[in-house]
């Protein structure tokens, strides 16, 4: 049996632009060695295609397949974790880390970055 403690601090972010049940995730595998992080956290808002891998640039946008939609800890990690990916809504785009390029916004259709 694995047991672990943590410390929880701040606030889960955001990133819906309406309330209610305007969106849709789905859960994706994602290895860490794949996953950019930050302080072994996969920050909410980064953009993901279908592997986890962040794909936020000219080059890579076209293989977008969602916006990781909370924080996921990797630092207890064994290696691979379930993200929830919204595929479909309305995101706040000032609540991104990083504003997505044109390729994302073209490959993620069901999205509307407001």
């Amino acid at each position: 049996m694995r047991q672990s403690s943590r410390t929880i601090m701040g606030e889960q972010k955001n990133i819906l632009a309406l309330a209610g049940q305007l969106f849709q995730n789905t859960n994706i595998k994602v290895v860490k060695t794949d996953a950019t992080l930050t302080n072994g956290i996969l920050p909410v808002g980064t953009i993901v295609d279908k592997d986890g891998k962040s794909v936020n640039t000219a080059e890579l946008g076209a293989t977008a397949f969602g916006v990781v939609y909370e924080d996921v800890d990797f630092n207890n990690s064994k290696g691979t974790e379930v993200v929830p990916v919204t595929i479909f809504g309305f995101i706040k785009e000032s609540a991104l880390p990083v504003a997505p390029v044109a390729a994302v916004r073209t490959a993620l259709k069901m999205i509307q970055f407001l």
